[in-house]
């Protein structure tokens, strides 16, 4: 392996390691970054997984507590879901002809970026917490008040 190809690499896992740390989508980084270091696509896409793997599993249990939205569900059924849509995406991959794979991956990519952009940018309710940031401390807890008595 070239010199260029491995500070690469080691600069798009570093980067893609912060960037899941952060908000999640490391693998627009290292997918792109093994395949232009000349893996074949479905190999750059089971190299990326199981590169970015450990990190993910330290800012999961990290940052469990900060998941909007799976309060109802236990950290074990969170995991079990994981580990069987994993697998099932794992048996396709293994199973899907490295050529189709590769006329794929574009547009798995411009999926995943729409997927992305749509949880982005969706409307959300605003919290309490977020309405108090941009109000004084008098309308802030007006607002606060009608805010919970409206979810009550």
């Amino acid at each position: 392996m070239h010199d260029l190809n491995w500070l690469m690499l080691v600069g798009a896992g570093l980067w893609a390691g912060a960037q899941n740390a952060l908000a999640g989508g490391g693998s627009f980084i290292t997918l792109p970054a093994l395949i232009l270091s000349g893996l074949d696509p479905r190999a750059a896409n089971i190299t990326s997984t199981l590169a970015l793997l450990p990190g993910q599993f330290v800012t999961v249990i990290a940052g469990r507590k900060f998941v909007a939205g799976t309060q109802g569900l236990s950290f074990r059924t969170l995991v079990w879901v994981s580990l069987v849509g994993g697998a099932i995406g794992a048996l396709l991959l293994l199973t899907t002809p490295s050529r189709f794979f590769a006329a794929m991956v574009p547009w798995l990519v411009l999926f995943a970026t729409g997927a992305f952009a749509w949880g982005s940018f969706r409307p959300r309710r605003l919290s309490a917490e977020a309405v108090t940031i941009h109000l004084s401390p008098g309308a802030a807890m007006a607002k606060r008040r009608r805010i919970t008595e409206r979810i009550w």
